[in-house]
């Protein structure tokens, strides 16, 4: 018969090529090109140059092998251990060596800021390409999950009292082994409670800076106003106890740099704002990691971030339009100066969100007034929550029955002569309040506005819908979209990136970097192939 032999046993006549192990055109190949492009002295730099000492994996085929890895889809160090011997692409990246779990652990460890580096190189590589298209960039966050426990996070109080109740384990353990004796050692079985402690403690330590940070930030603000104004503020200085919470602050003891974020209808979850810039042709331009749920402080940093990525990068073409969706906006971020234009979708407001309530309903409300009606059963009767019905009774009467309210904002032309006089102090504040029908914290916001410390949120919200609402930009508004949220869905859904698989502010903010250079590299690619 003529069949071909299938003999194992049989040696290789003349030593093997991992050439001849790979197509052409595999990712693989295109991986160990992109790693010859790169500068790498960062990674050089870490080790001895007088080649004393054991001797280490090559680094340019420890980052390929890694990126490699995050490219499809691939993070756990102990897996790629297992494909570095089974798969025979990582075989060839590898040039048939197997280096273990924590020699890639380690490596990840050990050269993380150089790692995060690499985002800049890679976006580079596009831009040579000719990829990237900064006419319209949009920016965005994603909740990323940390790799900690949402059930790890204690309270202040908690984190205390488990480090005393541990403490007197041991001490209890001690005793029973030691005696009367000193014992320089603690027993084996204890010496793991170290590192939890030491974790418990970084958690109580976050929390206190948590604290000094609020602090600070108020005091900070109050000086920033104080030097723009060219004159000391009124009213009470803040204190570092005056924080008000509704909820205790938690920090995790597995992860203290990681936060509870809620998660709508799924509930809550212990992790990170993964923040990320992309351009219409989905390329990513900017990647930050921060630990705080609101998006809005992060417009301008991220902008800013595109502006530098991109002139690093040696992108000859000015940023266009930046474009964000409304969890961005203040008035300070529509009307900042980034260099490049801005749309941000607005947030609607108080006056916006709750009509007045019509006749029928404000008969009810009345009853409630006068003490015929409990809020509970006005509200069985209209259909509504209690909580409602006592808002709206406190908004719509008083002592003398239905009060005049607004059920619109003033308008500019209608507030700012007002303003005016209390600016001049013809007027206390509380006579324009009085008169405009506003609180005292809006008409603080309007002085400010007439005194040109900043714009009033009302007008540069009125003036972004104003340019949002013109046909040009209302048509870049829609690309952003199609561009920034298929980024989240091909990191999230393709390659499998729901979760870090690092602890630690700066180490998820280099694997954040370096996910987003593998959606790069994968980018160039498919760019390239086609």
């Amino acid at each position: 018969m003529n069949v071909r032999s299938g003999d194992r046993d049989q040696v290789f006549l003349l030593p093997p090529s991992v050439r001849d192990w790979l197509p052409e055109g595999h990712l693989a190949w295109f991986v160990l090109d992109v790693v010859g492009e790169l500068d790498l002295t960062g990674f050089y730099r870490a080790y001895r140059a007088d080649g004393r000492g054991g001797a280490v994996y090559d680094p340019a085929a420890m980052l390929a092998v890694l990126l490699y890895a995050y490219c499809t889809g691939e993070r756990s160090s102990r897996r790629i251990e297992r494909r570095l011997v089974e798969d025979v692409a990582y075989r060839v990246l590898a040039a048939n060596q197997a280096p273990d779990h924590a020699t890639l652990a380690r490596f990840r460890r050990r050269h993380q800021d150089a790692i995060a580096a690499l985002f800049g190189q890679v976006l580079g590589l596009c831009v040579k390409a000719g990829l990237v298209d900064a006419g319209i960039v949009s920016i965005d966050g994603t909740k990323v999950a940390a790799d900690a426990s949402f059930f790890a996070s204690r309270r202040q109080e908690e984190l205390a009292a488990e480090i005393l109740a541990e403490a007197d384990a041991v001490d209890t353990a001690e005793d029973e082994l030691h005696g009367e004796q000193r014992g320089d050692e603690l027993p084996t079985k204890w010496a793991g409670g170290q590192g939890r402690r030491e974790r418990i403690r970084a958690a109580l330590d976050e929390l206190e800076r948590d604290k000094a940070r609020d602090f600070e930030s108020r005091i900070a603000e109050r000086e920033r106003k104080e030097e723009e104004l060219g004159r000391k503020l009124t009213g009470p200085k803040p204190k570092a106890d005056s924080a008000k919470r509704s909820q205790p602050r938690r920090a995790n003891t597995t992860d203290p740099d990681s936060k509870i974020f809620a998660t709508g209808a799924r509930g809550a979850m212990q992790g990170y704002n993964a923040q990320a810039a992309a351009t219409t042709a989905q390329i990513v331009v900017a990647a930050e990691v921060t630990a705080t749920a609101n998006d809005q402080p992060h417009f301008v940093p991220m902008a800013t971030a595109v502006l530098e990525n991109l002139a690093d990068a040696a992108h000859s073409n000015p940023v266009g339009v930046i474009v964000a969706d409304a969890g961005y906006w203040t008035a300070a971020n529509g009307t900042t100066d980034i260099g490049a234009d801005v749309l941000i979708a607005t947030r609607k407001t108080a006056w916006r969100k709750t009509p007045k309530p019509d006749d029928d309903k404000l008969a009810i409300l009345a009853r409630v007034n006068r003490g015929e009606l409990s809020y509970r059963k006005a509200g069985e009767l209209l259909g509504v929550s209690y909580t409602w019905v006592r808002d709206m009774t406190k908004r719509y009467f008083g002592t003398e029955g239905e009060r005049i309210t607004r059920t619109c904002e003033p308008d500019p032309a209608e507030w700012i002569p007002v303003i005016e006089q209390a600016d001049r102090g013809e007027i206390s504040k509380r006579a324009a309040a009085d008169t405009l029908m506003v609180s005292s914290t809006r008409v603080n916001a309007m002085l400010a506005h007439v005194r040109g410390e900043r714009v009033d949120p009302v007008i540069a919200r009125q003036r972004m819908d104003d340019k949002l609402a013109e046909p040009g930009n209302r048509e870049i508004y829609t690309k952003r979209q199609h561009s920034i949220e298929p980024v989240f869905g091909n990191i999230k859904n393709n390659l499998g990136y729901r979760r870090f698989a690092r602890r630690g502010i700066a180490a998820v903010q280099s694997e954040w970097r370096l996910i987003c250079s593998a959606h790069n590299l994968l980018k160039l690619r498919t760019a390239i192939l086609a």
